[in-house]
């Protein structure tokens, strides 16, 4: 998928998270002056075979100084192909590309499905927790990403 992004002047950075699921990141510099990424995976959500299920998801996230934010843009459990995926994270990009700091948040959540806060967690201990989880895998992709620019150059 790396040159269809390519062909878009799209960045794609891949991170494997803590519990070995593969993530990738769809960035541009607009996006990340906003400080978003465009998280796309598919994971096996039962690998038995009688049940076998697995789930693509798309989400763009964000963070501020109070609270992390997960809007979900598509949501499958359905296999599906490349050039789909695509199409929609580069349709969600053109029209973040257009918000400002200010309309960001709104934005975001016209072109989703939902969206998932830290705040959703009452315990203040976990809600923590869970915000620190976030703003770390956030900031590994961006320094994963600065990284790739300093080997290009």
């Amino acid at each position: 998928m790396e040159k269809l992004f390519e062909r878009s002047n799209i960045g794609l950075q891949q991170l494997v998270a803590e519990d070995g699921l593969d993530k990738y990141f769809a960035y541009t510099e607009k996006l990340l002056s906003l400080n978003v990424l465009i998280e796309c995976y598919t994971a096996v959500l039962d690998d038995s075979e009688a049940d076998y299920e697995e789930e693509t998801a798309i989400f763009a996230i964000t963070y501020n100084e109070e609270r992390s934010y997960s809007f979900a843009l598509f949501v499958s459990s359905e296999v599906i192909g490349p050039l789909i995926l695509f199409r929609i994270i580069v349709d969600a990009i053109n029209f973040i590309e257009h918000s400002s700091k200010d309309s960001l948040l709104d934005d975001l959540e016209e072109i989703s499905t939902g969206c998932t806060t830290s705040d959703v967690i009452d315990n203040i201990k976990e809600r923590k927790e869970f915000y620190e989880d976030e703003v770390w895998e956030f900031k590994t992709v961006l320094d994963l990403i600065h990284d790739k620019g300093k080997h290009r150059k």
